[in-house]
């Protein structure tokens, strides 16, 4: 996998994170986010956020399964700074990586619980690195991929703080459809030219149902508003870790790793999209949608051959509409 993947999944991660929101204070919103989106990657099962810049470290955020720790009383014994491991990474403003706690000499808090461990340092500007800790149960072998994935997330990740408005604007114009706001069909290819075998993807192809005669009777401009309106409605009806991506006219897909779901979130889109009509401009519009699907590598290891499937499925859908 080329480095321009890793800049575009991690660059990804980060705007949709919105650093924005840790600025403007929203900081538990901002970490949970962030957690969420990289849990896709590293597959952990608890995270906590270290602030080192007050002398004594801090738990800032964490997850919900480590709600019922006495966090207090680990930052008291944090207050040894050099023996942790967070110190470190807050030092090096570099990831670090350990296998197996129990055999490092270096103590870090809850070292009883967790098996291996991943630091990675959040440097926003004009402040000490904050660090964040992905914690895994049992042991977690990394792969070179995931190396990669890390030192880019690291780079772009100090790149975005001090530059966001910059690079948002960079990353919108190669990969952001400016009519309704969702990711564009570069993204798509780009995404799907480097997933390997071993990751499983849903692919769900959607089609309006009879737009052509909307644009005829109500003009181009209004077809637009209809299709932001619909784009809008999508997004919120998928998990915020899915993709929606405007393939082109009418046209959308959706990207999901979770395959098991795939036929649940296509009876939500038909019931929410097909069953909720559009008011606008004092008109009233029914929108219909056909959809189809197809899975990753189960069905094919081509995407091309993928996107065929669920194209075809979704025109299947589309004659039963009728």
């Amino acid at each position: 996998m080329n480095k321009d993947y890793f800049d575009l999944l991690t660059g990804n991660i980060i705007l949709e994170t919105s650093i924005e929101s840790f600025q403007n204070g929203n900081s538990f919103d901002f970490f949970e986010n962030l957690s969420l989106r990289l849990k896709k990657y590293f597959k952990f099962d608890g995270w906590t956020i270290v602030d080192l810049r007050k002398g004594k470290p801090k738990f800032l955020s964490y997850s919900k399964n480590y709600e019922d720790l006495n966090l207090k009383e680990l930052e008291e014994k944090m207050s040894d700074k050099e023996k942790f491991l967070y110190m470190q990474v807050k030092n090096s403003r570099k990831w670090k990586y350990v296998k197996d706690l129990q055999k490092n000499s270096i103590w870090i808090p809850r070292g009883n619980l967790v098996y291996s461990w991943i630091g990675i340092p959040l440097v926003f500007k004009n402040m000490e690195p904050l660090v964040l800790n992905l914690d895994f149960f049992s042991e977690k072998k990394i792969s070179k991929k995931e190396k990669n994935f890390l030192n880019k997330f690291q780079e772009n990740f100090l790149m975005y703080t001090f530059k966001i408005s910059k690079l948002r604007d960079i990353f919108n114009q190669q990969y952001v459809d400016a009519l309704t706001g969702l990711k564009n069909r570069q993204y798509l290819l780009d995404i799907l030219n480097n997933v390997d075998l071993s990751e499983k993807l849903g692919i769900i192809f959607c089609d309006l149902d009879k737009f052509k005669s909307i644009n005829d009777q109500y003009g181009h401009s209004f077809g637009d508003e209809v299709l932001k309106i619909v784009a809008k409605r999508m997004r919120n009806l998928v998990k915020s870790t899915d993709e929606v991506i405007r393939f082109g006219g009418d046209e959308f897909i959706i990207l999901t790793r979770n395959v098991k779901g795939v036929k649940n979130v296509i009876e939500r889109i038909k019931k929410f999209i097909g069953e909720r009509e559009i008011f606008l401009d004092d008109k009233k519009i029914g929108v219909g949608i056909s959809c189809g699907y197809a899975i990753f590598p189960d069905e094919s290891e081509d995407f091309g051959e993928i996107l065929h499937i669920s194209d075809m499925r979704m025109y299947k859908d589309k004659n039963l509409n009728r």
